[in-house]
């Protein structure tokens, strides 16, 4: 590959902690095969994590030659022993000869000699950026802020956990660039995933940010982004995309705006070995909303997606965001261009090759870039430092700046997450940290203790519990959680979210379940005895078959309940709805009318939603118990007729909360079959003048003191025109339990099918009224003339 030009800032004295950045551990030959550690995170960054006072470079210089150790120690906590020590920086986040290229036979270590050229000149940026926090705002050059960008893709690129599988051809996650991978590999003579990865850390070493950006830009014009994305996630990277790896740098570069965090005071950011270049947060269920680079324990850098911008906003669906760090408000850069112009921006620039030249000219890189430095809450720091936590491996470790700001934090993060695993791994640290490790321990296994002595001002108990959700959500996600069956999955997400904080994807669930919610109530009469009270709690896991029927049903009927449903294809998409689902059922359990007008919405309803519940529960004993009572007496005294009858009936085994006996089973399939054929099917059949008249009486409520004569008469018609209807079989004639129980469900089912009439059909229900002889003074509704006085 061509050897570029370094378009980089002009060279400082080496002072400070810029020179100090460039001190490589050992200094043995170049040529010879021998060991030397080298770091994947820098000693400059190190050093402002450093136990006791810094020193200056002939400081530590002075008491190497008189001890011979290592005078710079930071915390290290492992958590793959659950040990906390002090160790010099020398020995930790490295590798013995990590970035050794055994093919470069003049210099192996060339490539680490490189990067501590790259990192003096970031940390002399570094250096500046904290001098600058008194002022909140930092400026930076096109020059140096490309540096600087370039300096944190490589800070991620070199992370340990990449080297190995970045080009391995048969890992997972390479499906689509394995045939580039070998191709890429023939051509250029490499054996192994590990020698690829050092031919691209030379590439974006040797050369500048522009001229990657340039090589980015060629792929763009000719394939697009979108052709692009395609191939990465799609199909496949064709084997002569030579440049693909410039992709990736674009992608960084262009995809996300530059940010800079502080903590707050009295707290601190804290690193682990992953801690650069970690990602946080979903983007319309992708990952990625951040990638966090901590840089010392007051300043984090932090990109942030493009589409999470602020002029963006009109352009994003609600809920498209996903984080727990969303309450974070920072700032795009406002830029100063040398030329004196104003809103200059990618789309004034015909392509991408275009805008890849502007900004690697002279003029370009005279540009300058203002900073707003974002200072953190107490609360919203130690919600950044959960991230880095929640992402620490079991062979992993921690290092800190100051044990008590540490412990706080250990502290929140442990009561927040009791009895998870990656709050488990610090109870060691905790003990260690507390100085009192019997009464710690203790304590640690508590996990109900209260939250109050970890929060602050800023916070209450309810801010932090939605990092649960967050997580959970993470891993779904990414597929590091499975479950079952999608609604196991959607149920535990929906127990989490019933006790997490206000967040974008609860309040936009919350906000579709209302909707449909109050359709439901206000189709029924008001009922508020017993609304509220939990009749039978859903249960947390059901069948995989049971799970797809339910949401293939509950999805399009809340839909036509008037709750929006996103119907995307993403995971997070999905999930929402299917939460959505569980999350509205829970609601409408606790609901007698509610439940009673969900179960009539289809024949199919109270099938697919008595899965939901145990078997014999409390109310299916007590619609037992009734009609075995009914049945004995034949015909209570207590019923003024049996319309009367029915209506009570209906009130115990329809509008009594979930139930599964088959007595209310065949009273919702048959009602919603009378509904859906008498107040659908036949609408459009009726005469003059009622085919003209108000449909919709939405106050009506049935009379139930009939006389059994007009009792007898409504049931006789109402049968009568049942007949006539497809697929309805009334109750055969008898005396048994059975037929007096398909009679009463008959006469119950009749009576649901008219209060629903009475409401949203009431043209037709007139039509049928209207037949009754008027010298019977007829009455069905309350508050309303007789039929035949009108």
């Amino acid at each position: 590959m061509t050897r570029r030009r370094r378009n980089i800032p002009k060279q400082q004295p080496r002072t400070g902690v810029a020179e100090e950045a460039q001190k490589i551990d050992s200094s043995p030959s170049a040529h010879a095969p021998t060991t030397q550690y080298q770091h994947f995170i820098p000693r400059f960054i190190l050093r402002r994590f450093q136990v006791g006072p810094a020193k200056s470079q002939a400081e530590r210089r002075r008491e190497f030659r008189r001890t011979g150790i290592d005078p710079e120690y930071v915390h290290y906590y492992d958590v793959a022993t659950g040990t906390l020590d002090v160790r010099p920086i020398g020995k930790v986040y490295g590798i013995p000869n990590f970035y050794q290229d055994a093919r470069n036979t003049n210099n192996i270590n060339e490539l680490e000699g490189k990067l501590a050229e790259l990192e003096r000149q970031a940390a002399s940026i570094i250096t500046d950026l904290h001098k600058a926090l008194p002022q909140g705002t930092f400026t930076l050059n096109r020059r140096s802020l490309e540096l600087l960008r370039k300096f944190l893709f490589i800070m991620h690129y070199r992370n340990a956990s990449c080297s190995g599988n970045y080009f391995q051809a048969d890992h997972p996650e390479n499906v689509v660039a394995r045939q580039w991978i070998e191709s890429f590999m023939k051509a250029k003579g490499v054996q192994s995933a590990a020698e690829i990865w050092l031919y691209f850390l030379r590439y974006y070493l040797d050369t500048s940010h522009s001229d990657i950006m340039r090589d980015a830009a060629g792929l763009v014009e000719k394939y697009g982004e979108e052709g692009l994305q395609k191939m990465i996630t799609e199909s496949h990277i064709p084997p002569d995309l030579e440049h693909y790896p410039a992709y990736t740098y674009h992608t960084h570069a262009n995809g996300f705006f530059f940010s800079i965090w502080e903590a707050a005071e009295g707290e601190e950011f804290i690193i682990s070995q992953n801690a650069f270049g970690l990602w946080e947060g979903l983007v319309g269920g992708c990952p990625s909303l951040h990638r966090i680079f901590v840089v010392s324990p007051r300043i984090a850098i932090v990109l942030r997606h493009v589409l999470s911008r602020p002029d963006m906003k009109e352009c994003i669906i609600p809920g498209s965001f996903v984080s727990t760090l969303l309450d974070v408000n920072p700032t795009p850069a406002v830029p100063i261009y040398a030329s004196g112009e104003r809103g200059l921006s990618c789309t004034t620039f015909e392509s991408a090759m275009s805008l890849a030249h502007y900004r690697s000219s002279q003029e370009g890189g005279n540009d300058s870039f203002v900073f707003k430095i974002t200072k953190l809450s107490r609360l919203q720091t130690r919600m950044f430092n959960f991230v880095v936590l929640v992402n620490v491996k079991k062979t992993g470790s921690l290092t800190f700046l100051s044990r008590e700001s540490m412990l706080r934090t250990a502290h929140a993060f442990r009561s927040l997450l009791a009895g998870s695993l990656a709050s488990e791994l610090l109870v060691p640290l905790i003990a260690q940290l507390s100085n009192t490790k019997e009464s710690e321990m203790s304590a640690l296994h508590r996990p109900s203790q209260s939250l109050t002595p970890v929060l602050d001002q800023d916070g209450d108990i309810l801010t932090l519990v939605d990092v649960v959700l967050y997580v959970l959500l993470m891993q779904i996600c990414t597929g590091s959680r499975q479950f079952d069956t999608a609604y196991d999955r959607a149920h535990t997400v929906f127990r989490i979210m019933e006790k997490a904080k206000p967040t974008s994807f609860a309040d936009e669930i919350n906000r579709e379940v209302e909707k449909a919610f109050k359709v439901c109530k206000d189709s029924e009469d008001d009922m508020p005895i017993g609304e509220g009270v939990s009749f039978a709690p859903l249960l947390p896991s059901i069948s995989n078959e049971s799970s797809s029927q339910l949401f293939e049903f509950m999805i399009p009927c809340m839909s036509r309940l008037g709750a929006v449903m996103s119907g995307g294809e993403g995971v997070l998409e999905k999930l929402q709805d299917e939460v959505t689902v569980v999350s509205f059922l829970a609601r409408a359990s606790s609901n007698p009318a509610v439940w009673h007008a969900l179960s009539c919405t289809s024949p199919q309803a109270t099938e697919i939603l008595s899965r939901l519940f145990k078997k014999d529960t409390q109310t299916d004993r007590f619609v037992g118990d009734v009609m075995q009572i009914v049945y004995e007496r034949a015909s209570p005294s207590c019923f003024s007729s049996g319309f009367h009858m029915a209506y009570s009936l209906r009130g115990i085994c329809g509008i009594a909360g979930p139930t599964t006996n088959p007595i209310s089973h065949n009273y919702y399939q048959l009602t919603a079959s009378l509904i859906q054929c008498l107040g659908r099917t036949m609408l459009g059949s009726l005469p003059e003048p009622y085919s003209s008249q108000p449909r919709e009486r939405p106050k009506a409520r049935l009379f139930w003191k009939m006389p059994e004569e007009h009792s007898k008469m409504l049931f006789l018609n109402m049968k009568t025109i049942l007949k006539s209807l497809p697929g309805y079989e009334p109750s055969p004639e008898g005396d048994t339990l059975g037929h007096t129980l398909g009679k009463l469900v008959d006469e119950m089912a009749i009576v649901g099918c008219l209060a629903w009439l009475g409401k949203h059909r009431r043209n037709y229900l007139d039509f049928i009224l209207d037949g009754f002889p008027q010298s019977m003074n007829f009455k069905l509704f309350e508050e309303e003339e007789a039929t035949g006085s009108a």
